[in-house]
């Protein structure tokens, strides 16, 4: 099994502190996780939110490649529909080659209403616009070096694509949910960056390809310490934060969802999350989080192949982040290490 984290690179609103730091805290979580025998760091995209998340993953990903040499750098995930598909295929390759070919394509539709509204984009378009961008990004990787491109929502005359990307084939992650979606990124090949392996495990042998080679990522939220108390204390307010950054978020319809859908702390605590069926966040000490994690690598819940972790919560300060990571590489990774 990988192991790896998966970062939003974001202030918590009611104690931010200079973006420069916070920038430069992030790179330092993927520095100490190659250091520790992390296997990737991932970064995720949004658009003029209160956090300030990063909205440029690929830049934070090719600064954190020219800081490391074997970890694994990756998008989880770029909002396609936001972006220009040629310029992010011109990005990739670029990122690819800078990197030695160690990066990954987590791509998605984005989830904010602010966001489709500030880029002018119907959220009713949204996964055909995912769709048809990856279908020409990789045509410009793959396919013939002069090519013309006319699509429902893009259109490419005699496009000249001439960098391409070291590695042979760029892993791409589908981070869906939905069936439909599931089954389309199977479809292509695509990996899973999601929970839930036995839909599109079904979705793989339907189009003739083997599950065993594709990889499945749910994420977890984890915080871990020498005692519970110490845990929580460090990550319960970032996990508020990141939790109602989705279940409060206005819908894509522009609806504001009631106050009483809030998730509260003590629903943190007690287990509840925003995600139906999953089991909350791993807070506590190396002991009270062992078992969960071996359920996880017997694959008790779904197959797993990759275990991408957030480990910096909103609001959290370095020394308790690299306290988690330390803990986990010394008390769980050798765990995990034995499939």
């Amino acid at each position: 099994m990988k192991v790896g984290i998966i970062q939003g690179v974001r202030n918590h609103p009611s104690k931010p502190y200079p973006l420069q730091q916070v920038y430069a805290d992030y790179i330092s979580d993927a520095v100490l996780a190659e250091e520790l025998g992390f296997d990737f760091s991932w970064y995720g995209e949004h658009h003029g939110r209160p956090c300030q998340w990063t909205p440029s993953p690929l830049l934070v990903a090719s600064a954190v490649a020219a800081k490391t040499k074997k970890i694994r750098v990756g998008s989880s995930i770029l909002c396609l529909p936001f972006h220009d598909p040629l310029r992010i295929a011109e990005d990739v390759a670029v990122l690819d080659i800078i990197s030695g070919g160690r990066f990954d394509l987590g791509i998605g539709v984005g989830s904010q209403y602010e966001e489709f509204e500030n880029f002018g984009i119907d959220s009713s378009e949204k996964n055909g616009r995912m769709w048809e961008s990856i279908e020409f990004i990789e045509r410009c990787f793959y396919g013939e070096e002069i090519f013309t491109h006319k699509g429902k929502y893009y259109e490419f005359p005699n496009i000249t694509f001439t960098t391409k990307p070291v590695q042979k084939k760029v892993p791409v992650w589908a981070g869906v949910m939905g069936p439909k979606n599931v089954e389309r990124a199977a479809e292509r090949g695509y990996h899973l960056l999601a929970g839930g392996s036995a839909q599109y495990d079904a979705a793989l042998r339907k189009f003739g390809r083997n599950p065993e080679d594709y990889f499945v990522a749910p994420m977890l939220h984890l915080c871990i310490a020498e005692t519970t108390d110490q845990a929580w204390a460090a990550a319960l307010d970032g996990l508020h934060y990141f939790m109602n950054f989705y279940q409060l978020r206005k819908r894509l319809d522009g609806t504001i969802p009631p106050p009483t859908a809030e998730i509260t702390k003590e629903m943190i605590r007690a287990g509840k999350t925003f995600v139906p069926g999953e089991r909350g966040a791993l807070v506590g000490t190396p002991k009270e989080v062992l078992n969960r994690f071996i359920e996880i690598r017997d694959g008790i819940e779904g197959r797993v192949t990759h275990l991408p972790m957030q480990v910096r919560h909103p609001g959290m300060k370095t020394e308790e982040v690299h306290r988690t990571m330390r803990l986990f590489a010394q008390e769980i990774l050798p765990h995990l290490r034995k499939t």
